[in-house]
């Protein structure tokens, strides 16, 4: 079903002047937008959309799974359900406002999972859902101490583009669904948590991560990387993280982070995120790299020692 909304645009004219100097007028129009249902989500965010994630998971490695709890925020007004994205997901309980809600999980679509209903009074803030994942949960990449560098302890990274978010947190799985969250993160203590926020910069005695991303965000933009992770500081606001065997390779490869970031307000005005950090990720990375915000996933194949390919930076970062 298409929905017409109307939005109001700031139209920048440039128009050549004299002495080759550029003069910017500025006007206001009204312009109308048609937007359609998402047709890989079961959500229905124009009945009930969510606004902010508090989550709060535990990483077991030896059972490669995640378990805890994701409430969320309902928006201010809203319908008397709302539904979630899910794959494989163990729903174990659902409460409303801290009362026990009436749920059901639909018919398993093979690409798309299942849809998560709740019923929700007209009234009700917040919606909690304790769940785990399931071995195999196609977004946990668990990787075995044999397929890092430095061969002692496990890794897990998720990549949740394009909708398999949605296979290891109960979420609004499209691209026009949006929200800021917070969470705790409880690790083996000898290993760092990270995620697409503002992140520690070393280990901590404890496990246990709080993390925070102010500004909202698409569901596949959440990310979350665990293992034997350090941190070197490129400028004041870019750095990198990697296994300790590839820091100072990667901090050297990436040195020109900060002019790239320069390059880039240059052309798109100011970097909103605060901070961009660059994770190297183990050789068994599969991909190039993933924009998470303010933690951009990187391969390890672009750290060959003479910078000739950090324009992977580049691209990651024209993505933010």
């Amino acid at each position: 079903m298409l929905k017409k909304i109307l939005g109001v645009a700031l139209v920048a004219a440039i128009f050549g002047a004299c002495q080759n100097q550029e003069v910017v007028k500025e006007e206001t129009v009204i312009i109308e937008v048609e937007t359609a249902d998402d047709p890989h989500s079961f959500a229905k965010p124009e009945v009930t959309a969510v606004t902010h994630l508090d989550l709060d998971l535990n990483v077991d490695f030896d059972k490669e799974q995640l378990s805890g709890s994701a409430m969320w925020t309902l928006s201010p007004e809203h319908g008397d359900t709302v539904i979630f994205d899910t794959y494989d997901l163990n729903i174990n309980s659902v409460t409303v406002d801290g009362k026990d809600a009436n749920f059901a999980l639909g018919e398993k679509n093979e690409v798309l999972g299942q849809a998560l209903s709740i019923a929700v009074p007209n009234d009700a803030k917040s919606v909690a859902i304790a769940y785990s994942t399931q071995p195999g949960a196609r977004a946990l990449q668990w990787l075995a101490p044999e397929q890092t560098s430095g061969k002692k302890l496990p890794f897990l990274f998720t990549q949740s583009q394009a909708i398999l978010a949605r296979t290891w947190l109960p979420c609004q799985d499209g691209p026009g669904m949006r929200y800021s969250y917070n969470a705790k993160i409880t690790v083996p203590k000898n290993m760092l948590a990270l995620m697409s926020a503002t992140n520690p910069q070393e280990k901590n005695a404890e496990g246990v991560y709080t993390f925070e991303m102010e500004i909202p965000i698409p569901s596949y933009l959440m990310a979350l990387s665990v293992g034997d992770i350090v941190f070197k500081g490129v400028s004041e606001r870019t750095g990198v993280y990697a296994e300790p065997a590839m820091l100072e390779k990667s901090a050297w490869e990436f040195a020109n982070m900060e002019d790239m970031v320069v390059a880039a307000e240059a052309l798109y005005g100011p970097y909103i995120w605060g901070r961009f950090d660059v994770l190297v990720l183990p050789p068994s990375f599969p991909f190039g790299g993933m924009e998470n915000p303010r933690l951009t996933f990187a391969t390890p194949t672009v750290v060959v020692g003479d910078r000739s390919q950090t324009a992977l930076i580049a691209h990651e970062l024209a993505h933010s």
